[in-house]
């Protein structure tokens, strides 16, 4: 018997009524829960904005029926409730948190989902892949964002309207580095009043140390090897010692504050800074008319196999305490379709870690940054390989060679040992 077209409203409504009793509605061909489950992901207070979830929260729920509950901790106190709550109970379903040796703390087989098997994972670029597979082999993380880079960040038109391409060797550098000084232009700035700035100078050599020592890193994390028993990391201070001497580096540089190289290296002033590949939309603030002429590029190595270190993203995961782990599973493989990938590289300006899938309006750094990564002409950053945070101790190594308060050898030193006594205060084996 045919049904009228009354009769068939009818029945559509009586068979809602009846899902809708069992928590379930369908509508076309996507089942969506009328009381669905509510999900909790605990971030830092400063990755609300940055993670982009309110735009996928809201998105996920009206799809599903399901509800996200952010709840952002001050980031000073953020990681020391994540290890109570992995400890005791009460934990978040999800969380982001880092990558690498970072991550070393969440004790990932104990605490976290495998999500190896899910789909996105086949569709995450090499890269991609490597920050987010932990030692064991396994992926419990789901990148969110791109890939950071840190290097020498430089004025492309005041190499271009100089004639100067971008130095590989170090005699390269030290030939760009006297045409910018007869020119009148400072040639590296350096700003020691803001002391985190002259830590990038580590951050942009250290893939070039590893990268000649590829046996390396694992005798630094078990403290078989010191720091200064590499020749090139004893040789970094040298040279920077040597940039010193030759007038490379802007005299007032013990006194320079951050603000002040973002605007010297924008306006030409300056041409180049150690730094990462935000610099080109920062330093834009305090040079409004000067955007969009910042590059990077690597730090310049003996041979011209220079390498630019990353580090990679951030990610989502999900805690194995979690009564919703298909929901959080969900929710991440919501986050993984194309087109919401592509709407959050889009949104938040940055590199791609996925196959395929091209990163949109990015600044000139990130475009650089990107070409590297193409290129797999890239090392991951030490932060997120190396076990240990180095220490201000450690750091002030790089403030007394610039100063010229000690020699390079003692700066070489002054790190290693500093960065040895804080693995032994954390009780990391190799260093008890």
């Amino acid at each position: 018997m045919k049904l009228n077209n009354l009769s068939k409203k009818m029945a559509a409504a009586g068979l809602a009524a009846v899902l809708a009793v069992s928590g379930t509605v369908v509508s076309g061909v996507s089942e969506v829960r009328a009381e669905g489950d509510t999900i909790t992901v605990g971030m830092k207070a400063s990755h609300v904005e940055i993670s982009n979830i309110e735009t996928f929260k809201a998105a996920w729920e009206e799809k599903t029926g399901n509800k996200v509950d952010v709840q952002a901790i001050d980031d000073n106190q953020f990681d020391s409730l994540l290890q109570t709550k992995m400890s005791t109970s009460g934990m978040w379903d999800i969380f982001i948190g880092d990558t690498g040796t970072q991550s070393t703390s969440y004790q990932h087989e104990k605490n976290l989902v495998d999500l190896s098997g899910e789909e996105w994972v086949d569709k995450l670029t090499d890269t991609g892949k490597e920050f987010v597979t932990h030692t064991d082999g396994k992926i419990y993380c789901f990148p969110n964002g791109g890939v950071n880079s840190f290097g020498i960040v430089y004025n492309k038109d005041v190499f271009e309207e100089n004639g100067l391409k971008i130095p590989k060797t170090f005699d390269e550098f030290n030939a760009v580095c006297d045409t910018l000084k007869e020119a009148g232009i400072t040639p590296v700035y350096v700003s020691m009043a803001d002391a985190w700035t002259v830590n990038q100078i580590m951050n942009g050599e250290w893939p070039n140390i590893l990268s000649a020592n590829p046996d390396s890193l694992d005798k630094l994390n078990a403290n078989e090897e010191r720091w200064d028993d590499i020749p090139e990391f004893n040789e970094m201070f040298v040279r920077l010692k040597g940039y010193v001497d030759s007038g490379y580096i802007n005299s007032d540089m013990s006194t320079a504050k951050y603000e002040m190289g973002q605007k010297a290296v924008a306006t030409g002033e300056a041409a180049m800074m150690y730094m990462g590949d935000w610099a080109d939309p920062e330093f834009a603030k305090v040079a409004p008319d000067d955007a969009g002429t910042i590059g990077i590029f690597a730090a310049p190595t003996k041979d011209g196999n220079s390498k630019l270190a990353i580090a990679g993203p951030g990610g989502y995961y999900i805690s194995n305490q979690s009564k919703n782990v298909d929901a959080a599973k969900d929710f991440l493989n919501f986050m993984a379709e194309e087109d919401n990938i592509k709407l959050n590289l889009e949104t938040r300006a940055c590199t791609s870690v996925w196959k395929d899938i091209e990163a949109v309006n990015l600044s000139e750094t990130l475009k650089d940054t990107q070409a590297y990564i193409d290129e797999g002409n890239t090392e991951i950053h030490y932060n997120q390989t190396y076990v240990i945070t180095p220490s201000d101790e450690a750091n002030s190594a790089f403030l007394s060679v610039l100063l010229g308060q000690r020699e390079p050898e003692e700066c070489a030193k002054i790190w290693s040992d500093a960065v040895i006594t804080t693995g032994k205060q954390l009780g990391f084996d190799g260093f008890k």
